[in-house]
């Protein structure tokens, strides 16, 4: 009785997503950055917008930015990745298809940002703070 008191007071915790296979490529070596877009929400445009103008600054930090729009997934930067949409959203727990969301992936394969909005650069660079550093070998 006890444990379903604890339950009911601080509710269940939330399960870590995993790491969608696609994804796999990347860990320990970038971040990944996914955009869910919508073409009826001008969000996805905003977001596209600021993350053009911080291009340069994007390639140093080591993340790769994709977009997952009409079923597909597609680089922001570049074209050379095969990912699988659907399997993304589903394990990554990413909005429902029509909804905008941004999610940033660190380099352990861990969720480490969300968002229902679009951020600026400065904001998710500002989050890079928290994440672990690169190892230097």
């Amino acid at each position: 009785m006890l444990k379903s008191i604890v339950h009911e007071l601080i509710g269940t915790p939330r399960r870590e997503p995993e790491l969608p296979q696609s994804l796999e490529q990347f860990r320990d070596r970038k971040r990944v950055l996914i955009i869910f877009a919508d073409a009826q929400d001008d969000r996805a445009d905003i977001q596209d917008e600021w993350l053009r103008k911080a291009h340069m600054r994007l390639i140093e930090e080591d993340v790769e930015v994709f977009s997952i729009a009409g079923g597909g997934a597609f680089a922001l930067f570049d074209d050379d990745w095969d990912l699988d949409a659907d399997d993304i959203r589903e394990r990554l727990q990413g909005p429902p298809s029509g909804e905008f969301g941004l999610i940033l992936v660190g380099r352990d394969g861990r969720v480490k940002l969300r968002s229902s909005e679009p951020m600026s650069a400065e904001e998710i660079f500002a989050a890079f703070e928290m994440l672990p550093k690169k190892t230097p070998w």
